[in-house]
């Protein structure tokens, strides 16, 4: 099958078409190029151009992939609809949770979501079925951290070191990571936080590699983890986040932590940091199993 995706958040789409690729589709990636984000095939410099150049590449695709939802552009794809072009698509947070771009639901046959949570949001989309698919990572080429070269300092006094990779710093709850960071320190706990931002994917998971810990998503408005959180547990990093353990598997190896309780929550972690291998372990194998981009791509072959 000749598919296209359009956008790319957290690189989901780039990860998706080369999964694909490998099952034998032709899969391309439509979307406006980003330091944070895996390259494009076809690159649009902006939303305006994103559309224009997808209504002239449709007629060579049997299946438009659409990440973000569809919104009221989707009256410029009637028309496709109309001659039998196929769609799909894939909300991956805000888009649902705020309703904006929903409108045009109707013109995809599937819709697919990233995270849990998205599942209290069917009624923007009139109740229609929500498909869950785990966001994939980068796994081919991505190695473990030597936690072995780390046990001695883990054994001493530090500096415990936090990655905190956060793309808008109030959706991500980073004034609570540092607020909690210093509780940690005036406790007595080393640490030393790195966040990381505005730099470009490669920058940012060599940082990302340098960690002991990572904290994800520390928003009391949010109780799920994100990309960012795979990423960590790919590479043997344990990840802390505000999520409700209830809504993901049970093996589900993050540590969970409410905002205010975070200073709490990496002192504990400071006094039992020789765990840490032991987490990172866990996690790793719960990231391969989960979040592999060919379990993410044999999960929608399901519907193609």
């Amino acid at each position: 099958m000749r598919i296209l995706h359009v956008n790319n958040q957290a690189s989901v789409g780039y990860l998706l078409s080369r999964a694909q690729r490998k099952l034998g589709h032709t899969s391309d990636l439509l979307a406006v190029r980003k330091e944070t984000q895996r390259p494009p095939d076809k690159e649009a410099s902006g939303v305006k151009d994103i559309f224009l150049k997808l209504l002239k590449l449709a007629r060579d695709y049997d299946l438009i992939h659409v990440h973000g939802g569809v919104g009221i552009s989707g009256a410029g794809l009637l028309p496709l609809k109309a001659a039998n072009k196929r769609f799909f698509a894939h909300y991956h947070g805000s888009e649902l949770r705020e309703n904006i771009q929903t409108s045009f639901h109707f013109v995809c046959e599937r819709l697919f979501i990233s995270t849990p949570d998205l599942l209290r949001y069917r009624a923007n989309v009139g109740d229609r079925e929500l498909i869950h698919i785990p966001n994939p990572v980068l796994i081919d080429g991505v190695s473990p951290v030597d936690w072995i070269s780390r046990e001695a300092g883990l054994s001493e006094d530090g500096p415990l070191r936090i990655a905190h990779l956060p793309t808008r710093r109030e959706v991500k709850g980073t004034d609570n990571v540092i607020r909690g960071v210093e509780q940690a320190r005036a406790q007595g706990a080393r640490i030393d936080l790195d966040i990381i931002e505005g730099v470009f994917v490669d920058e940012a998971m060599r940082r990302l590699e340098n960690a002991h810990i990572c904290i994800d998503w520390m928003s009391p408005n949010y109780d799920i983890h994100g990309v960012v959180s795979i990423e960590a547990m790919v590479r043997e990093i344990p990840t802390v986040c505000n999520i409700d353990r209830s809504l993901y598997p049970e093996e589900i190896p993050i540590i969970p932590s409410r905002p205010g309780e975070l200073g709490r929550t990496l002192m504990g972690l400071w006094e039992k940091r020789q765990e840490l291998p032991r987490i990172g372990r866990s996690s790793r194998e719960y990231a391969l199993k989960v979040h592999d981009p060919m379990a993410a791509a044999r999960r929608i072959e399901e519907y193609l």
